[in-house]
C-alpha cells in the first residue's frame, strides 16, 4: 500500500530447523520482490549460482534484485543503512538471528531503531518438527523464545507423523497462544505474509540492467512450492494464511484503532491500512502497520484520493467473523473522545 517503510524480519531457531533453507525459500520465490538479507557469512546461504551477480566489500548483488550482506552483531545498523540506500530499491530486509544475536535482543534493536525508514516487521520462529520436543527439554531458552514469537513456523512437518505434529502444536500453543502457527516443508512460506510485493515500474534506472530473474527463467505455476497442511495434505502456500478486509467511508475512532493495532485478535500476523479520523488537526492520512503489537503510523496528505479507511488483518487460524466484528466496532459514533488521538499519534514516525 505504500513504499514509504521498509519492513525488517528477524528469523530464528535452533541449528537445524531450517532458518537457511526458509531464507533461500523467500529469495527464489520473492513474487519480484526486492529483499535485502543479513547473514553472518555468505557461505550460508546457498542461493543457486545463477542467482549470483557480484560481490562488493561485504555485499552480494543478487540477480533477482536482492540483496546479501555478511555482519556481526555489532554491524546491523551499518548493514540496513547500506540495504536502504535508494540505488538497491529494498522491499523488505531479512535477518537471521543465528550466529548474530539472541532474538530478544535483535527484535529489541529493531524497534529501537531510529530510521523512519524502517519499521519492524516480525520475529518468525523455526522449530524442527522432528526433534523440537527433545530439544525444548535440553534447551529451555528455546520456550522464551517462542514466547515472544510472532509467527511460529514448524518445519520439517514431512519427518513426523500427525499425532507428533498435533503434540508439538499443542506444546508451542502451551508457551504462545496468540502467534499464528504455520506447519511447512522445506521452509515453504507465503512470502506475501511477511511483506507486500508491490508493482515495480520495469523502467526504474534502479532495475533496468539486471539478469534475468527466476521468475523470468521457471513457469511459476508449473513450479510453485507445496507446503502440507494439518492433515498432510499438499496445498498451495497461501492456503495457510487467511486475511480479513475492511473498509469505511465514515471516520474512525483513534483510541478503539490503537487497542486494535497494538493487542490484535489472535492468529493474527500482521495489520495494514491506511486511516481517516474526523478530529480537527488530524484530518489527515493515516498510514498503519502493526506485528505482534508494534504499531507504526505516518501521516501523509490525501492528495485528492477519496477520504476512506480501508484494514487488512492477515493470519492464520484467525476468528474471522471475531475480526470483522471488531473491525466494524471501530467506526466512529460519536461519542466525544478529546484525548483519544494521542494513542495514535503516540507512535507517529516522521517522514525520512
Amino acid at each position: 500500500m505504500t513504499r514509504s517503510t521498509v519492513p525488517v524480519i528477524v528469523v530464528a531457531g535452533f541449528l537445524g530447523s531450517g532458518k537457511t533453507t526458509l531464507l533461500n525459500h523467500l529469495l527464489r520465490n520473492s513474487g519480484g520482490a526486492r529483499i535485502g538479507v543479513l547473514v553472518n557469512d555468505f557461505g550460508s546461504i546457498n542461493v543457486d549460482a545463477m542467482l549470483i551477480a557480484g560481490q562488493a566489500d561485504s555485499t552480494v548483488s543478487l540477480s533477482n534484485g536482492c540483496m546479501c550482506c555478511a555482519v556481526d552483531a555489532d554491524g546491523v545498523q551499518d548493514a540496513l543503512a547500506r540495504l536502504l540506500r535508494p540505488r538497491a530499491a529494498i522491499d523488505a530486509i531479512v535477518i537471521e538471528a543465528s550466529g548474530i544475536a539472541e532474538p530478544r535482543t535483535l527484535v529489541r534493536m529493531v524497534t529501537e531503531l531510529d530510521d523512519p525508514r524502517l519499521r519492524y516487521g516480525g520475529l518468525v520462529y523455526l522449530v524442527d518438527a522432528a526433534s523440537g520436543s527433545s530439544l525444548r527439554t535440553r534447551h529451555p531458552e528455546i520456550d522464551r523464545h517462542v514466547e515472544i514469537a510472532d509467527l511460529m513456523v514448524v518445519n520439517k512437518s514431512d519427518l513426523v507423523g500427525d499425532d507428533e505434529l498435533t503434540r508439538i502444536r499443542a506444546d508451542i500453543r502451551a508457551v504462545n497462544d496468540t502467534a499464528p502457527l504455520v506447519v511447512t516443508t522445506e521452509g515453504g512460506i507465503d512470502p506475501t505474509a511477511l511483506f507486500d510485493v508491490l508493482p515495480r515500474d520495469v523502467e526504474d534506472d534502479r532495475v533496468r540492467s539486471r539478469q534475468l530473474t527466476l521468475d523470468e527463467l521457471l513457469d511459476e505455476c508449473a513450479h510453485e512450492p507445496r507446503a502440507h497442511d494439518d492433515a498432510g495434505r499438499h496445498g498451495h502456500l497461501h492456503d495457510a494464511f487467511t486475511s480479513v478486509e475492511f473498509t469505511s467511508e465514515a471516520p474512525l475512532q483513534p483510541r478503539r484503532l490503537a487497542e486494535f493495532l497494538e493487542r490484535p485478535p489472535a492468529g493474527c500476523y500482521r495489520i495494514k491500512g491506511v486511516v481517516s479520523f474526523d478530529v480537527p488537526g488530524h484530518r489527515q492520512r493515516f498510514v498503519v502497520h502493526a506485528v505482534g503489537g508494534f504499531v507504526r503510523v505516518q501521516r501523509e496528505t490525501w492528495g485528492g484520493r477519496p477520504r476512506v479507511s480501508t484494514l487488512v488483518a492477515i493470519g492464520t487460524d484467525m476468528d474471522a467473523d471475531l475480526v470483522d466484528r471488531r473491525l466494524q466496532a471501530l467506526v466512529d459514533d460519536g461519542q466525544p473522545d478529546p484525548n483519544g488521538i494521542l494513542s495514535v499519534t503516540r507512535h507517529l514516525v516522521t517522514a525520512h
